[in-house]
């Protein structure tokens, strides 16, 4: 009886450790899995120049560029501050918060650039930056090739 006794007792020690090796290698398993599924996927990039080109439609589509091209042309200097500050908010709305842009207008029939239309000119750009550029052909009806120019970037990345 003592010996069958001991058989069982050493059956139940047995188990116990059959049972914490299983789920030892169980979680083992389900860590390596998820390492290797972390390292195969793809890092996410994040694509600011639709949500820029977005910007630049709905801005386009507002009137507000007609009006930013008119008081490039002919306003007074708070008529061209206001429009500066409409359109860099909207922009800076687009990016992220350590993001930061620069942007300035062409006028394609003088292929020159306009002095007056330099948002945030004094920033220094890094090595690396993106941009995009939005093409207007007519300014209220009337023929007028421009061209907004806009480079971005993010700090700390």
């Amino acid at each position: 009886m003592n010996m069958k006794r001991k058989i069982m007792n050493r059956k139940g020690q047995l188990f116990i450790i059959e049972a914490f090796i299983a789920v030892s290698v169980m979680i083992i398993m389900v860590t390596a899995l998820y390492e290797v599924q972390l390292t195969t996927q793809p890092p996410i990039v994040p694509n600011y120049d639709n949500a820029i080109y977005d910007v630049m439609i709905t801005l386009d589509n507002s009137r507000i560029l007609d009006e930013y091209l008119i008081a490039l042309d002919s306003g007074t200097t708070q008529e061209i501050s206001a429009m500066k500050a409409i359109i860099g908010q909207a922009i800076s709305g687009a990016l992220p918060d350590n993001g930061n842009f620069m942007l300035y207008c062409k006028n394609l029939s003088s292929d020159e650039i306009i002095a007056d239309s330099w948002i945030n000119e004094d920033y220094i750009t890094p090595a690396e930056i993106m941009g995009l550029d939005y093409l207007i052909i007519s300014r209220n009806g009337d023929y007028a090739p421009h061209q907004i120019h806009v480079q971005y970037w993010l700090l700390g990345v």
